[in-house]
Parts: structure tokens; sequence; C-alpha cells
């Protein structure tokens, strides 16, 4: 593969990160004002998960954004979990860290560090924040406000809002080794619903001491305010050994995604993934709704069935134990389901899944409205991390990509990985990855956008490549915004797909407390509109590194904002 070109900063982008570096920040003087206005909260925004947000930043301004704070995650190599925001602070995590920081200034007024544990020193990374947002909590009254961050290990973590002191913590998995928290929380009714997937998928490839494959996915519902489990659903039972298979199941089905809630139904909608190992379950890549008092069960949409996929699956022949015929496709819904209002007043759930396709269906019985192929998917989508929604349209990044999953081991010891690990990505035959606009009511495709990015082809040569989009997208009034993995950050008119502004964030700064960081590739929650500003964690080193589609690591969280009204 040719190397990513490295963008160099203009002069216009030089001063920006001069600028956002110059005023070193220090501790605030102030404090945390809880009764200041939220301004986002969370990976998807509100509970039916639209990734619509308020703010002032429209068609007609937002060529004006300009950088004006960027924080550097020190020691990290990769930026994930959306900012919640308020008018006066900013929460958001930096590897291990949970920080609250001014808006405005960058002066920080606590750092909250996560004890270091390494449960499984396979996979390449501690025990760093995991999960896609932070979630701010302040219902007032006699009520602490508090701050929520999940981890590596499976751990939530409850802070106070104004403090930082830990106010309880707990394990939400039943393997300590397996277990972690990667979709967002959500908050309704004083309980959090907190999704849990499992390392196992990647793991399984070289514990050979374990078989595979004994883990599954689940959502729980924990009390906000002490961490009580009040119920759990799990996405199967304990796996026994299957003598048909030669396997422990059922397994697999983690939660990858915000789950989106539905008060009017009482209704919490979950999406899952693959199995590891058959037999194959009725509920994997499914769409599930569940009770939201008990978990349990009201209806199951299955998009794939019979995906039994691991990633030893991706092992030379000789090497893979856990993988089992047939192979599956790794094609789970990653997104987070979407509830929308429709015009007449009906709803409807829109559901992406990484084998490109969206699905509408109806919310009371779970069964199909449309569905529409925008991808021709992969096991890094199709559609991956997630869409958004507005009141007539759903928008769908679509990356089109494999990767070798295995990147993600620590695999010296056992093999060669520079012979088993091998093309960390490639698009797929007829992959058409980019920016969709569907009409909400027919599923129809009303624009898309097919951007490509300059990559290094020789010492004076560059070539254009499709640019591949896998992290959610976000909407704010009549504009979409859309990260793709070479780091290039662009704003979109909703009604058209029409290119209003873009951002190169791969590159290196210099941040308000003076420590170099870089950009790399916008992944996992892209961009996050709120009030006057817009917030971007760039870098992102989960699968393969730097190669001629992404950028690769970083350590950065760049704010953005309008100028000041005349």
């Amino acid at each position: 593969m040719g190397s990513r070109l490295r963008f160099a900063l203009c002069a216009p982008l030089l001063f920006c990160s001069i600028w956002a570096g110059a005023a070193r920040a220090s501790n605030c003087s102030d404090h945390v004002d809880t009764s200041a206005a939220v301004w986002s909260d969370g990976f998807a925004f509100n509970l039916s998960n639209t990734r619509v947000n308020a703010s002032q930043i429209t068609s007609s301004n937002v060529a004006t954004l300009q950088l004006a704070l960027s924080h550097a995650a020190v020691g990290s190599n990769e930026k994930r979990g959306a900012p919640a925001v308020t008018q006066q602070a900013v929460f958001f995590s930096a590897g291990r860290d949970i920080v609250a920081m001014n808006r405005k200034s960058g002066c920080t007024y606590w750092r909250y560090t996560i004890p270091n544990r390494v449960e499984d020193p396979m996979l390449a990374s501690s025990n760093a924040v995991r999960s896609a947002a932070i979630y701010y909590l302040n219902e007032g009254g006699s009520k602490p406000a508090l701050v929520f961050a999940g981890d590596q290990n499976g751990v939530l973590y409850a802070l106070n809002a104004q403090s930082g002191a830990l106010v309880w913590s707990e394990f939400l998995g039943t393997d300590r080794k397996l277990h972690f928290i990667t979709g967002g929380l959500q908050f309704y009714g004083g309980r959090l619903y907190v999704p849990i997937a499992s390392k196992e998928v990647i793991t399984t490839a070289i514990d050979l001491a374990r078989p595979c494959c004994t883990t599954h996915g689940m959502v729980r519902a924990v009390d906000a305010y002490t961490g009580t489990i009040d119920w759990t659903y799990d996405t199967a039972d304990a796996a026994s050994y299957q003598r048909a298979d030669g396997t422990m199941a059922p397994n697999g089905m983690s939660v990858w995604s915000t789950p989106a809630i539905d008060p009017a139904r009482n209704a919490l909608y979950i999406g899952t993934g693959q199995n590891l190992s058959p037999p194959t379950t009725d509920n994997s890549d499914a769409v599930i709704a569940l009770n939201l008092d008990s978990g349990t069960p009201k209806w199951v949409y299955q998009a794939t069935y019979g995906d039994a996929w691991n990633a030893s699956c991706e092992l030379p022949a000789h090497l893979d134990k856990h993988c089992f015929p047939p192979q599956g496709s790794d094609f789970d819904f990653g997104a987070s389901p979407i509830l929308v209002h429709l015009a007449g007043g009906r709803d409807a759930l829109i559901a992406g899944a990484k084998n490109g396709v969206v699905y509408s269906l109806n919310p009371d019985t779970g069964a199909l409205n449309w569905s529409q192929r925008v991808g021709a998917g992969g096991n890094l989508g199709g559609i991956h991390w997630g869409m958004a929604a507005d009141a007539t349209q759903v928008y769908v990044g679509v990356s089109d990509v494999m990767v070798n999953k295995l990147s993600k081991l620590r695999i010296t010891d056992l093999l060669n990985p520079s012979k088993a690990v091998t093309k960390f990505m490639q698009q797929v035959d007829g992959a058409h990855p980019g920016v969709y606009a569907l009409n909400l009511l027919s599923g129809d495709i009303v624009w898309q956008v097919h951007p490509q990015h300059a990559v290094a082809s020789g010492r004076l040569h560059t070539t254009q490549v499709d640019s591949i989009y896998s992290a959610a997208l976000s909407v704010t009034n009549d504009v979409v915004f859309a990260g793709s993995l070479d780091g290039e950050l662009k704003a979109l008119r909703s009604s058209d797909g029409k290119q209003l502004w873009s951002y190169q964030t791969a590159q290196s700064f210099v941040d308000v407390d003076g420590h170099a960081g870089n950009g790399g590739s916008i992944d996992s929650i892209g961009a996050v509109p709120a009030g006057t500003d817009l917030y971007v964690n760039s870098g992102y080193d989960t699968f393969g590194g730097i190669n001629d589609f992404q950028a690769g690591p970083g350590n950065a969280l760049f704010v953005f904002r309008l100028p000041p009204a005349n």
C-alpha cells in the first residue's frame, strides 16, 4: 500500500493551531456550575438516538467555524467517547482519565484517573475509557450531579460532577477477563441502561487454552445513584458443550451500541452482534425490543441468520482452531437503533447493519416497513458506528471495507504477525462508500455523495482513493457532519448533500496545556454539535494503523466555534 499523505499545515491552520495552544491553561479558579444548561449529552444526544442536537450552527454560518481549543490525551493513541457539554464545562475522556474542562478557556476543573488494571494482556490496551460517550446526569433537587463512563474491563464509574470524586464503581459483566463496555449509556426513570460486549470475538483467536466460546452480550439496568443492578437481559443462556459441533454455545451477540428508549411503549431497543460459533441463534444480528421495567423481550427482528464468526477465521488454515464452518460474515448491528416520528403520527425504528442495509421496523411488532441497501457490507460496515435522522430523512455513512481484526491482538508470542495479519484494510467487492440520505417514509435514496482523498503513489505522484465513513454521523439544523477514516471532517447541507465546510484533523498541534498532540482517523463518535461549538475526536488505532484509507492513531479533541456575533 502507498503511504498515507501526511497533511502539512497551511498558514491559516498553523495560525489556528498556534492560537489554540498559545494561551496556557491551568486549574480553573472557579468551580463546575451544575446549574449551567446542558448542551449535549450521551452518544446519540437523546433517548431516541437520533444524533440530532440543537446548536447555532446552520448551513449559512457553518463555513465560519474556527478552531478555538484543542486538547491532547497524553500517552493515548486514540480518542474515544463523545463529550458531555454544558454551557460552562466539557466532560470528556482521555485514555484512563475523565476530565472536566472549562468550555471557553480550557482550564481544568478536575481529572479522575481510572485505577490501572490489565485483565487481558492479549489485547493491546489497558482499561481506558471505552464507552462511546461520557454521560452527564443532573436531575436537580437533592440528587447530586454525576458523570458516568465505562472502561475496557467492563467497570462503570460514577463521579461527582462538581469535584470528580468517585461516588461508586461497579463491574457490570460476568467475565472479568472478557466483558467490556463499548456502547453508550441511556438514562430514564432513575436507571442507567448499559450495553455489554465481549472481547472473546477477538481473543479466542489465540486463547487456545479456553474452548470457543463461553461469553455473550447483555444489557443491564442499573440504579444511577447506587450502582445496584435492577435487571439483566442476557442475549443467550449460559454456554454449554455442544457435542454436535464441538463448541461451547450459545455465545456472542454482543451489544455494541447505545440502546434507544421509547417511554410511550415502555420499550428499550437494542442491536446485537453475531454468534461466535455454531449453533447459531435466532437473536443474533438482530434488533430486539425489551420491556423497560423488566428486560423481558417483546419482539425480535433478525436481519442475518446463521452468522457465526470470530477473529480466528482470519488466521492461516492450520491455526484457525476456533473458526467453524460455515464461516459467517460478521454482519452485526453496530449502529444504534433510532426511533423516529413520521408524518401522520406513526413511528418507526430505523436500524443499519454492517451488511450495508438500512431497515425500517414497526416499533410495536418488529415487522419490516422497508429495507434499502446502501453498501456492499464488510466486517467494519456497511454501516458501522451510526446514523442520524431528522424529521424527514435518515443519514447513513457507509464504509464497505474489510479489516484483519487480528491487528488488535498482541500475538507475537504465537506467530509472526507480519505473515498472519496482512492487508489490514481493503475495500470489499462492489464497494460504494460515502454518505447517503434516505427518505424516512419510503427508504428511497434522496442523495448520495462519494468523497475521495489523495494518497502518495510515488515520490512525485498521488492517487485518489475512496474516503471511508465508519464514524457516526450527526445533524444540527440543516447541516450533516460526516468524518472519514482519513481524518477529514465535512459539513454537508442536509437537503442535497452539498459540501459547505471541511477540516483535515490529521495534523500535529500544541494544546491548551502546552502538550504536543496529533489527530488521525475520525471513527466511532464522529462530530458533536452543541451550542456555538463543534466537538471532534480525532485518532483511532483499533484496527490497522495508518494505510491508504485511514490516518490512524491520534489523541486529539478539537473544539470549533462560531465567531462572536457583532
